[in-house]
């Protein structure tokens, strides 16, 4: 006679029923404690504490970027120097749990990318670079590391672009080329995180010190200041003469002078790239529109003869031809309110339009 499910349930002992589900629990268990060692031995070793991380790593095995889409930030850090050092050797100020619990609340509503808000202190530079070293400056720079350090000033405010090569600051994803997620390989990020782009520019140090004048002695920053200086730099007609032997080799006054994005050129309408880059380097414009000391109160009855004698070319470094727009970085005195000059069109050399599209 065929049992019925109650009978059958009634029939079987509730100890027995017991030992099946422990031995169940106990093989669950089990494979859990299997699955968990083999993730923890599949983790590379950057995730395991403050141990090195192997610069063949994959984006899924980066702790970090279990949550943050940082694909640029990774394939930066694992081609700089610092490919051997674990994120969280260096990235030490934070709160996690306070993170994961931002994280969870954030998760699906994203506002705008996470970007790093704590600098990295000093000190955790210092666990590997000695203060007492030799320090391998390139060229004749003159850059005394003891008084920052007296003066407080932190390692990465300088060497802020070691790792990751100053890739948000420079606005890299915004490039062609890199627009994509997908776009970013070791392979090329070696375009954009190049030797140069991972140290101190000279504008890293301009943002504090502010010397870039005119007048400004190259020794103050360079140990052999003749290879530097501008042969007519000295002289005590300087103001009156830059511009004149400034045209015989402005890529001289660029080395120095120019944007910290290199050489600029606006589109004055006079036709000389020289007026160009003039118009589009705050270090010409911002004395140039200032009012010169012979621009006396007669003036206009005496600039016909001054455009003659001095050259057109002279006065377009403050005056443009036509009504100046916004952001032309002239005065508001034109030529054109009187005159009738004709506007042109600056030809920039070839090697100079591929280097404003690098730049772009």
């Amino acid at each position: 006679m065929k049992r019925s499910s109650t009978e059958w349930r009634r029939g079987v002992s509730p100890g027995i029923i017991l030992a099946v589900l422990l031995v169940l629990l106990m093989v669950a268990l089990s494979g859990c404690g299997e699955k968990q060692a083999a993730t923890e031995t599949a983790k590379p070793e950057a995730t395991q504490g403050e141990k090195a991380q192997p610069a063949s790593a994959k984006l899924a095995d980066i702790e970090c970027a279990q949550c943050h889409e940082m694909l640029p930030e990774v394939v930066t850090w694992m081609t700089s120097s610092h490919s051997k050092i674990a994120c969280t050797k260096c990235h030490t100020n934070y709160d996690q749990k306070k993170a994961q619990m931002q994280a969870a609340h954030d998760a699906g509503n994203i506002p705008r990318p996470i970007r790093a808000t704590e600098k990295i202190p000093g000190d955790t530079c210092k666990q590997c670079h000695s203060s007492n070293r030799a320090f391998s400056l390139p060229g004749d720079l003159i850059v005394p590391h003891e008084l920052h350090d007296k003066a407080r000033v932190g390692c990465t405010d300088c060497h802020f672009q070691v790792v990751h090569a100053a890739i948000a600051e420079r606005n890299v994803i915004a490039r062609p080329g890199f627009t994509n997620y997908a776009d970013w390989t070791p392979q090329s990020v070696e375009r954009v995180a190049t030797i140069p782009a991972r140290q101190p520019t000279m504008w890293v140090c301009l943002d504090c010190h502010k010397t870039a004048k005119p007048n400004t002695p190259c020794k103050a920053c360079h140990s052999d200041p003749q290879n530097w200086s501008a042969p007519y730099h000295d002289r005590p007609d300087f103001l009156s003469i830059h511009g004149k032997e400034g045209r015989k080799n402005v890529d001289l006054c660029a080395r120095c002078h120019a944007n910290r994005e290199g050489m600029k050129f606006a589109e004055s309408g006079t036709g000389d790239k020289i007026i160009d880059f003039e118009r589009a380097t705050p270090l010409c414009y911002d004395c140039h529109m200032k009012r010169p000391a012979f621009h006396g109160s007669n003036f206009m009855s005496q600039h016909a003869n001054a455009a003659k004698t001095k050259g057109l070319l002279n006065c377009f470094a403050c005056h443009s031809i036509e009504p100046p727009k916004p952001g032309q970085n002239v005065t508001g005195t034109y030529c054109n309110n009187c005159h009738w000059f004709p506007v042109k069109k600056t030809e920039v050399p070839a090697q100079q339009q591929q280097q404003q599209k690098q730049q772009q």
